[in-house]
């Protein structure tokens, strides 16, 4: 069978001209109490996201001197983020408290139960106008790591950035379904 694979079948087959990298927009929930200033703020200064990966293990069974590949358990891996630093450090102070909740710097102690610390996240891509036309759920996060904020006397005309990494329970996306 022959297929005709043409500029215009292509072009007929690619609806609304793809979806953009540069077009998403990362919520951000924090545990009562934590959060510095404007919550939507930390959205817009979200300099760069990434919709996570899935992976599924395999389990390997023996079978008569072969071995049968089955699907194994889900993992999630953790996720991280680009953020921008605003003048006042809102952005970083809410996910440095954040961390300080699970674990203080100074009396090594903490909330005792996962509840008070998990929040769950969210990315949306947008169309070209602006809707919504995918949004995937990070359940039961909390962030593990509030990378460096580098600085230097050559940092010209550079706004600061730093990142951070959340541990992912689960996520949910638009694609996924529910069994």
């Amino acid at each position: 069978m022959a297929y005709s694979i043409g500029i215009h079948d292509f072009i007929a087959r690619f609806q609304g001209g793809g979806a953009r990298p540069n077009l998403y927009m990362v919520r951000f929930n924090f545990p009562p109490g934590i959060e510095e200033g404007d919550s939507s703020a930390k959205s817009y200064l979200c300099k760069a996201a990434s919709l996570p990966e899935s992976t599924i293990g395999t389990v390997n069974v023996p079978f008569m001197g072969r071995s049968i590949k089955v699907a194994g358990d889900k993992e999630f891996a953790d996720w991280t983020v680009t953020m921008l630093a605003d003048t006042d450090m809102n952005g970083r102070k809410s996910f440095e408290k954040w961390m300080n909740l699970m674990n203080s710097h100074q009396l090594n102690l903490g909330v005792n139960t996962p509840l008070a610390y998990y929040q769950n996240l969210s990315v949306d891509m947008l169309g070209r106008n602006g809707e919504v036309i995918y949004t995937t759920d990070l359940k039961a996060c909390f962030p593990t790591n509030v990378g460096e904020l580098s600085l230097g006397y050559d940092n010209n005309d550079a706004i600061a950035e730093y990142t951070v990494t959340f541990a992912v329970n689960y996520w949910t996306s638009d694609g996924t379904g529910v069994l």
